[in-house]
């Protein structure tokens, strides 16, 4: 019989951890569910407070408002027919420099002022196929105090072009730079 108490006062203290535990992890879940409803209400007033500020911004933005201010506070005119060029007009694009040729000219390692000499093969016989052998270059260079200093090069000029190059007037030094700047001068934006 003592078996069977204890065994009955075991099972009941088992019952009684169950029961706390169950408690437990049901008021845990409760507080996860209150957690989550909140941050689901928090989204959802993000989400309309960013409709909000979408539908303001597309009021401020209107094209036709954009255009009223435009003509009430800059001295923009609209482009003429002779600011716009043909693509041919254009000048065609630049020979590539030699940058690597240009210093060795300047350290006098060509033209008149250094020797490069290339060795050429040895004439081999027309029975013999082998492998032609790699031309050598050898570069002499003189003491630097036999070295000339390079001659001033002309600087380059540019092409003019036919076509008026400007499209639109200058801006004015009070004028804004870009849509952002231009709103917060009107005190629209902060």
């Amino acid at each position: 019989m003592k078996i069977a108490r204890i065994l009955n006062v075991l099972a009941v203290i088992a019952l009684v951890v169950a029961a706390v535990l169950v408690y437990r992890i049901k008021y845990e879940a409760t507080l996860h569910a209150e957690q989550v409803s909140k941050l689901k209400k928090a989204i959802s007033q993000e989400v309309d407070s960013i409709a909000v500020l979408k539908a303001e911004w597309a009021i401020l933005a209107r094209p036709d408002r954009i255009q009223a201010l435009a003509q009430k506070h800059l001295d923009l005119k609209p482009m003429a027919r002779e600011q716009s060029i043909q693509l041919a007009s254009l000048p065609g694009r630049p020979a590539p420099i030699d940058e690597i040729g240009k210093k060795m000219e300047a350290l006098g390692l060509m033209g008149e002022d250094a020797s490069i000499a290339v060795d050429k093969p040895a004439a081999t016989p027309a029975v013999k196929k082998a492998p032609a052998p790699v031309k050598k270059t050898t570069i002499a260079v003189k003491p630097v105090s036999q070295l000339k200093a390079p001659a001033a090069r002309p600087t380059a000029q540019p092409k003019p072009i036919s076509a008026p190059q400007s499209i639109a007037p200058a801006p004015r030094a009070s004028a804004p730079v870009s849509l952002t700047d231009f709103l917060k001068k009107m005190g629209i934006v902060r």
